[in-house]
């Protein structure tokens, strides 16, 4: 009798077991890999907070910066337009290998709620030092503290740029 109870634990014992009989190798079959889902990579902080700078240098310098590091997607960040996106920016400057903008002055004015910064400077390619720079103007714009104005129109966004051909906002989106 004493057996029956020993044999019983012994059976419990063994169906717990986590260990699997090894399966034959015909009925090992490998799941395919599935690919892993590709999400956003999210904007880092920094940059975010960069867009919304009230000082129209820092905002003018990280979007040069951005085509430089041929970060078009956030380049079109600044300019805030749907039609200008990231697949156009790369598309103008396909022909520069690694683009750089030197900025040559800075005005900033005020207008009725509005205040407008205008960057000229010259588009090189630093990958080709001997090809001519080419000469062009930034024009950033932004309302000035009027009442009801949302973030999207207190902050900084470009409105046109002539430094690979001349591009302005669609009215699409368009701050007020």
């Amino acid at each position: 009798m004493r057996r029956f109870p020993l044999a019983m634990l012994a059976a419990l014992a063994a169906c717990g077991s986590p260990e699997q009989p090894p399966a034959s190798e015909e009925a090992q079959v490998e799941a395919p890999a599935v690919a892993p889902e590709l999400t956003p990579v999210p904007q880092p902080a920094q940059d975010l907070a960069v867009l919304d700078s009230r000082d129209c240098r820092t905002v003018a310098q990280a979007y040069i910066d951005a085509i430089a590091r041929r970060d078009f997607a956030f380049a079109a960040r600044v300019w805030s337009d749907p039609v200008i996106d990231d697949a156009r920016l790369a598309a103008l400057f396909e022909g520069y290998e690694r683009p750089a903008i030197a900025i040559a002055d800075l005005a900033i004015e005020g207008a009725a709620g509005s205040s407008y910064c205008t960057v000229t400077g010259a588009l090189t390619d630093a990958a080709d030092p001997a090809g001519p720079p080419r000469q062009g103007v930034l024009t950033l714009r932004r309302a000035n503290g009027v009442p009801g104005a949302t973030p999207e129109q207190l902050r900084w966004t470009i409105q046109s740029s002539t430094f690979v051909e001349k591009m302005e906002r669609s009215g699409r989106g368009e701050p007020a």
